[in-house]
């Protein structure tokens, strides 16, 4: 009885780290889509953002506007 490991078919290592990668260039393929979206999302709450702003502060020209009238 012999525990010996046997050596793996090279043609089969050879696929294996093929496989490898290329699920590797997948992955960051997909890492890369989304921080595309990401910088998209963030982008468009930053504009959000700076209508929101842009509207209180001329409701606040407005008001004050009517104050001193």
């Amino acid at each position: 009885m012999t525990d010996q490991p046997s050596m793996p078919d090279p043609e089969k290592v050879k696929q294996t780290v093929a496989n490898l990668r290329k699920t590797r260039l997948e992955m960051e393929e997909s890492r890369l889509e989304l921080e595309e979206i990401t910088a998209k999302l963030e982008h468009d709450m930053r504009q959000q953002r700076l209508k929101r702003i842009r509207r209180s502060l001329d409701n606040m020209t407005a008001e004050t506007q009517e104050i001193t009238s």
